[in-house]
């Protein structure tokens, strides 16, 4: 074996006997998470999304609270406000109170007959495919240096090689050996 095949083994078995657990029995091993949103969902949502068919692009998505910046900018809109868990307004001398996305898609019918589509979002944790690595420190560097692949909130995440012989025995190889020539 050449030497610095030895030298990078030596290495990863210290980092790999001195990494925190995180709670995870061994072998343990990291890859990426993430959040990403299910569209067009009903129950246990987390937010509003609205489409633009004309411009064939989303033009709003977050929770009701956000809602205000994002009629404020309609044209005709009056005596905008937001109240506790709905936004109220004026437009074409008529007053709205938009809650949810069925009352959000009623004003926008009136508005802009056929142009927008309304619905609704949740967020969920997702592990990314094709990612493993053997130390939590190569993934965060993984991670940081492919930040545009995904979400803002991806994090490295711990998980077990449960009741796969080959990898506990090659954790065992990798952790146990003597690699001092």
């Amino acid at each position: 074996m050449k030497k610095e095949d030895i030298e990078f083994l030596k290495e990863l078995q210290y980092e790999m006997l001195n990494q925190d657990k995180v709670c995870q029995a061994n072998p343990r091993f990291w890859v990426v998470m993430q959040t990403v949103k299910e569209y067009w969902v009903t129950d246990d949502t987390d937010g509003i999304f609205v489409y633009c068919k004309n411009d064939a692009e989303g033009v709003f998505e977050g929770c009701i609270e956000e809602l205000k910046e994002w009629i404020e900018e309609l044209d005709g809109i009056k005596d905008l406000k937001f109240d506790v868990c709905y936004v109220e307004f004026t437009f074409d001398n008529e007053e709205y109170a938009i809650g949810n996305a069925d009352d959000l898609q009623r004003f926008l019918d009136e508005y802009d007959e056929d142009n927008y589509s309304v619905g609704e979002y949740r967020n969920k944790y997702e592990i990314v495919k094709d990612t493993l690595f053997l130390t939590n420190r190569e993934c965060k560097e993984h991670i940081k240096a492919n930040h545009y692949h995904y979400s803002k909130d991806a994090h490295s995440y711990a998980m077990t090689a449960w009741r796969s012989p080959q990898v506990q025995r090659l954790y065992e190889i990798l952790e146990k050996t003597d690699w001092r020539e």
